[in-house]
């Protein structure tokens, strides 16, 4: 989950995964009710956007095709939430996916601390 201090976890998959991998699916809480808590999820940013794909409204994060060696190992996304009501209300957070076999691979990618998670909302994120 997200903490209010802005610190997140990331992702972890495997190199080998297939095309439609499971990554992470986002969740996110709207306060509103009927149609103007359906929530929205864009991916806005990636340090490769080729390789992952968000779903409209299950906030499912896959994998549009295999990973590539030329690839970078350590993936930055910057996901994009916001309801249906007026005024919208929406929120961005950033995640790291990295693609390593085991933690102690992942690891040597993961030296810097987590940034640019920007609040713009009451809506609340879950990684699950």
């Amino acid at each position: 989950s997200l903490e209010s201090d802005g610190s997140t976890s990331f992702e972890m998959i495997s190199p080998s995964a297939d095309k439609g991998s499971l990554v992470t699916k986002v969740v996110a809480v709207d306060a509103d009710s009927g149609h103007n808590a359906w929530l929205s999820y864009q991916l806005l940013q990636a340090t490769e956007p080729a390789i992952f794909t968000i779903g409209l409204h299950s906030g499912e994060i896959r994998t549009s095709r295999p990973f590539l060696d030329r690839d970078p190992v350590k993936q930055k996304l910057i996901i994009l939430v916001h309801d249906n009501g007026k005024p919208l209300l929406s929120t961005t957070f950033t995640m790291d996916v990295v693609f390593a076999e085991n933690v102690q691979e992942a690891l040597p990618n993961l030296s810097n601390k987590f940034s640019d998670f920007e609040n713009q909302s009451e809506l609340n994120f879950y990684l699950v």
